[in-house]
């Protein structure tokens, strides 16, 4: 028997023998992954914003992964229309004590905006006060000012843990071959994990992880 996961859905890319794998050492809900859906208030009144990803207060914590895309309504005549799988934000990684922010996402002519924001972790290093997450907004069009909205404060918890990828992987697939499944605690099953492309940023992904079999 082989040492593989299952995941809930194919892979978006190959992933090569150099990719890792990270989850939690813990039963679901507790995950390595944190996704967030914010819809900015009142987009109609503002023309700009961003999202900071804070990690100078905690100069021990572990490294993380973020990314930020975002859907927009750009017209609400008939069918409405939308801006999707725009990114302002592609994987990037933040080490604290580091500050990360997004590009800023123009707010001009539209009328509902959602950030998809993603933060995962990818050290083994423990993150015991987490990352804070902030969206901000312009408060004037022309001027480089901002108002910081409430902020989240996402992952505080034990470090994640690591398993390397055995064996090429094709795009598409669900099965993936990984070291030793329970050892790198991928016997915790139902929650999300995040996929590291050690030699392409671009194509790390997040996976829903259903089934893991180990020899």
């Amino acid at each position: 028997m082989a040492d593989t996961i299952t995941l809930l859905k194919g892979l978006l890319f190959t992933k090569p023998t150099t990719a890792d794998v990270y989850t939690q050492d813990l039963d679901a809900p507790t995950s390595a992954v944190k996704q967030i859906l914010y819809d900015i208030p009142d987009c109609v009144n503002l023309s700009g914003a961003m999202v900071i990803f804070n990690g100078a207060w905690d100069p021990d914590g572990g490294r993380y992964h973020v990314r930020v895309r975002e859907t927009k309504c750009t017209g609400v005549a008939g069918t409405p229309t939308k801006s999707q799988n725009t990114q302002s934000l592609e994987w990037t990684t933040v080490t604290p004590p580091a500050v990360q922010a997004s590009a800023e996402i123009d707010l001009t002519g539209v009328y509902s905006c959602a950030l998809h924001i993603e933060i995962c972790q990818s050290s083994v290093t423990a993150n015991t006060t987490g990352l804070e997450v902030i969206v901000a907004v312009r408060k004037k069009a022309t001027v480089d000012c901002w108002t910081y909205l409430p902020s989240m404060l996402v992952l505080a918890q034990a470090a994640a843990t690591k398993s390397d990828v055995k064996t090429e992987t094709l795009a598409g697939q669900t099965v993936l071959a990984v070291t030793d499944p329970a050892t790198g605690n991928l016997n915790h099953l139902g929650k999300q994990i995040f996929l590291e492309d050690t030699v392409t940023i671009a194509q790390c992904e997040v996976a829903f992880l259903v089934s893991q079999t180990g020899d």
